[in-house]
């Protein structure tokens, strides 16, 4: 891959004429969207819709809370994710990342602007709402924890893992605390598996397809400390224990979810396999089966819920 120093990025648009301000305002919002990885943004919503579907009050949806909370919930996460944009600039550029911010199409300071305007939207609106707002508080210490020093809890697998399998409970949490009923008894189950799917599956994934630039940023994830096949391995073995790990207890607890854990399960084992046969070129294939698993996952119990009610 080749590094910063011997590639820098050139920054779009510098013989380019000024744009109008709304122009530029929109262009600099819609390059915020995109370096918060739209695709995991719509996973967060799934999270927080799931949440607030296994609360429902089972008369009628509080809808503009929902829509409040959820409104507060994006802000959330796309500040955390825009912070650790910033804060991984050097080892994205490394990884010969395309986003906005690696790229040079983002300037950084436009990108730590937007962290504080969204920072202070996500507080004030769910400020209203205790429940709400230390879920979102939680989301927000979590992602500086996560991305920033000193804690800069990605520097290392376990650390990073945790942080992750948090960050589920509270999206779950969030969405539950916006719909204002009683959870779904299954809903917890639901969250604790998915949530601990993010931090053993997720967290480890991730970063087989990192590995040159979490080594030049110091990282000691285990994918740097002991060698590619060692995450494939775990990422193997961590993926069909999860799997397994929602069928028995939906079996054991809550029968209706098994349709749930029978579409995680055949992820699993499909994640396991991309693990056990790598491609060059190819690193990032487990992550992606990872995160389509996770969108099947959440339609699967998203309609569970609704047919409930």
């Amino acid at each position: 891959m080749p590094r910063a120093s011997k590639a820098p990025p050139a920054i779009p648009g510098s013989k380019s004429p000024q744009l109008p301000p709304h122009t530029a305002a929109a262009r600099v919002a819609w390059l915020c969207l995109r370096e918060a990885r739209p695709v995991v943004q719509v996973v967060f919503l799934a999270r927080f819709t799931v949440g607030a579907l296994g609360a429902w009050p089972g008369e009628h949806l509080p809808a503009a809370r929902v829509a409040t909370g959820a409104l507060a919930w994006f802000c959330a996460t796309a500040s955390a994710y825009l912070l650790n944009g910033v804060m991984d600039l050097p080892e994205d550029r490394a990884n010969g990342s395309r986003r906005p911010l690696a790229s040079g199409a983002l300037p950084a300071r436009a990108a730590r602007r937007a962290i504080a305007v969204l920072t202070l939207a996500a507080l004030l609106l769910s400020v209203f709402d205790l429940g709400l707002f230390l879920c979102v508080g939680g989301i927000l210490f979590l992602g500086w924890a996560y991305s920033a020093p000193p804690l800069s809890a990605k520097r290392r697998s376990w650390s990073s893992s945790l942080s992750v399998t948090v960050t589920g409970l509270c999206a779950y949490g969030a969405g539950a605390q916006a719909a204002g009923g009683e959870p779904h008894p299954g809903l917890w189950l639901f969250a604790a598996v998915m949530s601990a799917w993010m931090g053993l599956v997720g967290a480890f994934a991730k970063d087989l397809g990192d590995i040159p630039g979490d080594r030049e940023g110091g990282r000691r994830t285990l994918a740097v400390v002991r060698g590619e096949k060692a995450a494939r391995t775990v990422t193997a073995v961590c993926a069909p224990a999860v799997g397994l790990a929602f069928a028995v207890g939906a079996l054991l607890y809550d029968p209706p979810l098994l349709a749930a854990a029978m579409v995680l399960l055949c992820g699993a084992g499909w994640i396991s396999w991309l693990c056990r046969h790598p491609s060059p070129g190819r690193e990032r294939a487990p992550y992606r089966a990872f995160m389509v698993c996770q969108y099947a996952t959440h339609l699967v119990i998203a309609a569970v819920l609704l047919l409930g009610l």
